[in-house]
């Protein structure tokens, strides 16, 4: 009985070294997983730049890469992202399609950012060119992952979140496959186009499973340094 009961810090230990050792190679797949995102990333955007046209362009084709497009803008189907902040500042992502020149098809862009007014009921006016513009950005996924209270569809220009699906049901017309996240023309638009650089996210990964490695590496420790105490016989008292 007493060596059975000696064998349950060996059983504890080995079950969360198991379980840490998991743990570290699990954040470092993650870790390695974003480093091929961000290259991926940095690929796509030293590619030479896509020209779009009336062939549809799906997002896997597309993703990341530096896109071109020529047409004009369509105002009544100007769609405003709610709850985006730039610098400690409420405010909208303006989304607008774009109607290609020599095509019919559009392309959904994502024009900047704009500042909210004191008064939500009033909403800002958006300053758009009524002749051909040639837009160049990236092309960023369309459809993103988020969580509402409500799941009707948005009513009026405020939306909280934007996809193609919700969009395309809005404003039926044919939509290349993802969003073009415009940068840099049309300067006197009064849209902020100060776009973050994405983040791999990778280092955290990696501080995660340095952190579960470690752990592991102190239990195993511990576990040999009382193992071998308790084995040790006692000294006689003097």
């Amino acid at each position: 009985m007493k060596r059975i009961s000696s064998l349950f810090p060996l059983l504890a230990a080995a079950a969360v070294v198991s379980l840490t050792v998991s743990a570290a190679f699990w954040q470092l797949s993650r870790g390695r997983e974003k480093d091929r995102v961000a290259a991926d990333i940095e690929a796509a955007n030293a590619a030479v730049s896509m020209a779009l046209g009336d062939s549809l362009v799906t997002e896997a084709s597309a993703r990341f890469r530096r896109v071109v497009a020529i047409g004009r803008f369509e105002p009544r189907a100007l769609v405003l992202a709610d709850n985006q902040v730039q610098r400690q500042r409420a405010g909208y992502h303006v989304y607008m399609p774009l109607l290609l020149s020599g095509s019919n098809r559009a392309v959904l862009v994502n024009r900047g950012w704009i500042a909210a007014g004191p008064d939500r009921g009033v909403l800002p006016t958006i300053a758009t060119p009524q002749d051909e513009v040639r837009i160049e950005g990236i092309a960023l996924p369309a459809n993103r992952r988020f969580v509402e209270l409500s799941s009707e569809a948005p009513r009026g220009p405020v939306w909280q979140n934007v996809t193609l699906e919700r969009f395309a049901a809005a404003h039926p017309m044919a939509l290349h496959g993802f969003v073009l996240e415009q940068h840099g023309g049309a300067l006197d638009d009064g849209l902020v186009r100060d776009w973050p650089r994405p983040e791999s996210g990778a280092a955290k990964h990696y501080g995660y499973a340095f952190q579960w490695a470690a752990l592991s590496v102190l239990t195993i420790f511990l576990t040999v340094f009382f193992h071998v105490r308790r084995s040790l016989p006692e000294t006689p008292p003097a």
